[in-house]
């Protein structure tokens, strides 16, 4: 991993704040996601759906990538944009399955919202934050708890 996706995620690793951080601001969050939602449906002219019925989990939501979009789709795969609930956190599940131009656009997106990608394979190293008990960056920020 890079020292600058590392710093990154680290600065949001706030001790005893497993799901959310102090400063979490919900409607704040939930607006910029439908915004951003927004975009990605306008850009590509398809629905992207909002699933936000998580509980007990480090991040707020997926936003469910249509399968047209996926090169080969295979069946209950979750296709989607995670959410962070930490510092507007964002990363692509199977984004090798996407092509190069489709996962851009996605990126371009994330970017113009003010979140910040961090790739799938970034958060599958060991954690080494302030918790113990943790073995991945993924699973501190992207993940049921």
């Amino acid at each position: 991993m890079k020292t600058e996706t590392r710093n990154i995620l680290l600065e949001f690793d706030e001790q005893d704040r497993f799901e959310t951080p102090s400063k979490f601001d919900y409607e704040t969050l939930v607006n910029r996601v439908a915004k951003m939602t927004n975009e990605l449906e306008q850009y590509f002219g398809l629905t992207f759906k909002i699933d936000n019925q998580v509980q007990d989990a480090s991040f707020y939501c997926d936003i469910r990538i249509p399968h047209e979009l996926v090169l080969k789709p295979r069946p209950n795969l979750g296709y989607s944009v995670r959410i962070s609930n930490f510092g507007g956190l964002a990363t692509i599940n199977f984004e090798e399955e996407y092509s190069a131009e489709t996962i851009s656009t996605i990126k371009e997106i994330l970017e113009r919202h003010t979140f910040i990608y961090v790739s799938y394979d970034d958060l599958d190293k060991e954690y080494d934050g302030q918790f113990e008990d943790i073995p991945t960056w993924q699973i501190r920020y992207f993940d049921y708890l």
